[in-house]
């Protein structure tokens, strides 16, 4: 098996092989790929608090993934890089990407907002709204939040967005450092799901998600990859509950 890097650094190659099932290999010229970057954890993921646009600050363990991601990334040779303006997803960003090249932010890569739900503790949300929280696991289309972006307009804006993204770079890697929810959304489009399965994915922080857009259609090849955290992934507690992967 490939070292994790030298996989990021064939599949970042403008010309590569990369295998695709047994022995198959497919030579991919001139091709697209998206590097979706969940942000470093925040006080609020730490503490079980909902953010959607609330604003929270890397913790110490946060910053440290954004290190790592650093130097997982370090020999891609990207084209471009973009992020969520958010402050946990674009420090992420400057500490993994540093000087190596200009960051674009984008208003489109925030996370949803959830309205009156920001900034409580899940598990009190829990309490407080059984049914809604059991349905926004299970059918979240069919829930409505006060104040909040709707799943599909939400949606909507993540996929317009990373279009925009794809348009403006006809070949090459690209860095997306965004959100849970961001990434998890545009995975059900890419891959022709229900937006009802839009929480079946596990986005962890400071993991790595690739998009390969061969022949214009595109592939998952890493799916929440965390193996530069090594050692640096929180252990839910055992009594917590959580709103998002």
């Amino acid at each position: 098996m490939l070292p994790y890097w030298l996989s990021d650094w064939l599949s970042a190659s403008s010309t590569s092989y990369l295998q695709f099932g047994r022995g198959a290999s497919i030579f991919l010229a001139f091709m697209q790929i998206l590097y979706l970057i969940r942000h470093g954890e925040t006080a609020h993921n730490r503490d079980g608090r909902v953010q959607g646009h609330t604003e929270s600050d890397l913790s110490d363990m946060g910053r440290e993934q954004a290190a790592r991601i650093a130097d997982r990334l370090s020999k891609v040779p990207f084209v471009a890089a973009y992020s969520s303006p958010l402050r946990r997803a674009w420090d992420t960003c400057q500490i993994a990407i540093g000087d190596r090249m200009d960051v674009t932010a984008h208003m489109g890569l925030r996370e949803i907002n959830l309205g009156s739900w920001e900034g409580k503790k899940a598990s009190a949300l829990r309490k407080q709204y059984p049914v809604d929280v059991k349905e926004w696991f299970r059918r979240p289309t069919r829930v409505n939040i006060e104040g909040a972006e709707t799943i599909r307009v939400f949606r909507n804006r993540v996929v317009t967005t990373m279009n925009e993204i794809l348009n403006a770079h006809d070949e090459g890697a690209v860095a997306v450092f965004a959100h849970g929810g961001v990434i998890c959304t545009y995975l059900t489009s890419v891959l022709n799901m229900r937006l009802d399965d839009i929480w079946r994915f596990k986005i962890r922080n400071g993991s790595v998600t690739r998009v390969l857009f061969p022949m214009e259609s595109p592939r998952v090849d890493l799916l929440g990859d965390v193996h530069h955290l090594d050692g640096l992934l929180r252990p839910p507690p055992a009594k917590s509950f959580r709103l998002f992967p």
